[in-house]
């Protein structure tokens, strides 16, 4: 990628990488990085975008929750309150109460 220019920077679930490097790859051959890439997102990518948006939205929507956070627990899909503690950053101010109404969402969402 030597000569490119980065125009932004944000973070973006695996379903959304998944999805622009299928559009890339209609277009033209993906590079290495990007042949792995896609190979990776294809087998970890764990919701599809119209389930992902809305059970990001929904996620969200919970406490007072930043971008990283709700991106982390969509592309791992916890499945039990254990692993999403795993996830959840110390110090957080996610109540017990919040962390079993993102697991309800994540249990409705998951790919079964």
């Amino acid at each position: 990628m030597i000569g490119k220019k980065m125009i932004s920077m944000r973070q973006i679930p695996l379903y959304e990488v998944k999805e622009i490097l299928e559009q890339r790859q209609e277009k033209s051959e993906l590079g290495y990085e990007q042949k792995l890439t896609h190979d990776y997102v294809k087998k970890f990518a764990k919701v599809s975008k119209a389930k992902g948006d809305k059970a990001l939205a929904d996620i969200k929507a919970i406490g007072d929750m930043d971008d990283a956070l709700a991106i982390k627990i969509i592309d791992s899909m916890p499945g039990s309150i254990d692993v999403l503690r795993l996830l959840i950053p110390k110090g957080s101010k996610i109540t017990e109460e919040q962390q079993q109404n993102i697991l309800k969402i994540v249990g409705t969402y998951s790919k079964k």
